[in-house]
């Protein structure tokens, strides 16, 4: 248990005894005597606050930056997610008008964006195309040494974060896992405060590059998480010589948002993915392990659940069709399901491609609580209720990590716990907290997304004196 200042401040004063001179001027206020040992017990107590606390740590990880270093080590990259579009595209010239993947482009506000997908406009017409809030840059780096694991230092963008690394002439691996010696791979690397960098092989696992060779590295910078608006304008960055007068006339505007864009993982969500034991990595096996990668990879989720045969004949009885299966119900708000499920399918795939995938709907399920406060009359019911719902929405509510994962249990002891600890009516001897009602102990399927609301938590308040 952390020691408190006061407790520092009296153990100095049971020293100063031995010292009458000092303890003569301890005891008349001496500023110049009480200021310095006030100070050295403030610094003792902060401390011993945080030994205690590093203490815990192998079991709760209490600290922001040991949250940090858990998701550096599990390879939880700091990447923002950018917006995709779908674009509107309306050719007012009577000529066919192409536009490549690849082209750059301007939102209304001056935000970059690049084509993924082109479009063939007939004149007169109209199409669609889709977008990426992406900027490229890129620059390169010569080797200065030969070692093994050889780092390269990436800087963060002006603006925003970065969603993307790439090495041409590399591939990206996975921690060097079935790499063979002179396999031209790369890892990228985080640390506890977010720095990323670059980390090539050794010679029995991967390439090291020589003394001189120059590494080309392109990177995309997104903004994150934007507000955009339906019809909102955009132009091409730059126009092609050869049809700069049908660029010039040709408008584009956001017809729909595909996938909102998301700032990096916040703290929260990655306390709790790194939650999961660090035997779970990208070499998916089990169920667990899938669930642990996609929360890795797709960031912010609203819910996800995946579960295997074994499971899903649980619910709905044997089927042939079950075999080899993988069954999965996700969502993530401003995204399309169509968007979605093929990004979790492609991190399914590159772990473990002999799965197939089938893609479940997603049902929400508001779940009630009632839970009777027993509190003394010092205190305001109305002002304890509205503490222990925020502290419950806050644990148990729609943006809860509890929420977020499929099948998560309501434990009773949790709640007692939480609530014994933090709010102050519950603390004395004759606080007492009583749990009935409760609907959220199980789910009945894997795919509901469950979760209270402030109608179906409800409380009761009973004086205790």
């Amino acid at each position: 248990m952390a020691v408190t200042k006061d407790q520092f401040m009296q153990d100095a004063v049971n020293e100063i005894a031995t010292f009458p001179t000092i303890s003569a001027r301890y005891q008349i206020g001496d500023p110049l005597i009480l200021q310095g040992i006030q100070a050295i017990a403030a610094q003792l107590a902060h401390l011993s606050q945080q030994i205690d606390v590093t203490g815990a740590e192998p079991w709760t990880k209490a600290r922001d930056v040991t949250v940090r270093a858990d998701a550096a080590v599990k390879g939880i990259l700091p990447f923002g997610t950018p917006c995709i579009g779908k674009i509107k595209v309306t050719n007012g010239t009577d000529q066919t008008m192409r536009v490549g993947a690849g082209r750059s482009l301007m939102d209304a506000q001056g935000r970059f964006w690049v084509v993924t997908g082109g479009a063939t406009v007939l004149a007169g017409e109209v199409s669609y195309l889709t977008a990426k809030q992406v900027r490229a840059r890129s620059f390169t780096h010569q080797v200065n040494a030969v070692r093994s694991f050889y780092t390269v230092d990436v800087t963060d963008p002006d603006i925003g974060y970065i969603a993307d690394i790439r090495v041409d002439g590399f591939e990206r691996s996975n921690d060097f896992a079935n790499i063979l010696p002179g396999d031209k791979v790369y890892n990228v690397k985080s640390d506890e405060y977010s720095a990323l960098s670059l980390q090539f092989g050794m010679t029995t696992a991967g390439y090291v590059p020589q003394i001189g060779e120059v590494l080309t590295v392109s990177i995309d910078d997104t903004e994150g998480n934007l507000t955009l608006s339906v019809g909102m304008s955009f132009a091409f960055e730059y126009n092609e010589l050869t049809t700069s007068n049908i660029e010039s006339k040709m408008v584009l505007e956001l017809a729909e948002v595909l996938q909102q864009g998301a700032d990096p993982m916040d703290i929260a969500t990655m306390r709790e993915v790194c939650s999961y034991p660090a035997i779970y990595d990208e070499s998916a096996v089990f169920g667990s392990n899938f669930d642990f990668l996609v929360r890795k990879k797709v960031v912010p989720l609203t819910f996800l659940s995946i579960w295997n045969e074994r499971r899903e004949e649980q619910v709905r009885g044997p089927n042939v069709k079950n075999m080899n299966t993988l069954f999965v119900a996700a969502l993530k708000d401003g995204t399309t399901q169509d968007v979605l499920h093929a990004e979790i399918e492609q991190h399914i795939h590159r772990a473990d491609d002999s799965y197939r995938i089938q893609r479940v709907t997603v049902v929400e399920k508001v779940v009630g609580v009632t839970l009777t406060l027993y509190i003394t009359s010092v205190y305001d019911g109305e002002a304890v209720k509205e503490e222990v719902r925020t502290r419950m929405l806050k644990a148990y509510g729609r943006d809860s990590a509890w929420a977020k994962r499929g099948e998560a249990k309501m434990l009773e002891k949790d709640i007692y716990k939480d609530l014994g600890d933090n709010v102050a009516a519950l603390s004395p001897r004759v606080g007492n907290l009583i749990i009935s009602n409760n609907t959220a102990g199980a789910a009945e399927k894997p795919e509901q997304f469950r979760y209270i609301t402030a109608a179906s938590l409800i409380l009761n308040v009973v004086e205790a004196d």
